[in-house]
């Protein structure tokens, strides 16, 4: 990589130490930092990934502000998958939370509104 790529994640990385303080609490299993290539922009983002269940994904997503329509879940094999996304001090963050299928699931494999 060069100085330039890792220039360019360099705001991540600041959000990254300053929620520290207001989000130091709460659970975490992975956090990364990618350039990210959406269509409408290209920079850094944060990656929040949580493999301990949903109710981790459900308390970023309350202290991150996400509205409960801005959830999408997507229905894996063998779990369910929420995913959110948000800007926080000018910089993308993505929540993932991975956890238990429920009960009366749709069949696996489809994306549907959380």
């Amino acid at each position: 990589m060069s100085a330039e790529s890792l220039h360019r994640l360099e705001p991540a990385l600041r959000i990254l130490a300053q929620m520290a303080g207001p989000f130091g609490s709460l659970p975490t299993t992975d956090v990364a930092v990618h350039t990210t290539y959406r269509p409408d922009e290209f920079g850094a983002v944060i990656v929040i990934s949580l493999h301990d269940g949903l109710t981790d994904f459900e308390a970023w997503r309350e202290a991150l502000e996400i509205a409960p329509d801005d959830v999408r879940l997507s229905l894996l094999p063998t779990a369910a998958s929420l995913r959110a996304e948000t800007e926080w001090g000018g910089v993308w963050i993505e929540v993932h939370g991975y956890g238990p299928l429920p009960e009366t699931a749709p069949e696996s494999g489809k994306t549907v509104a959380a």
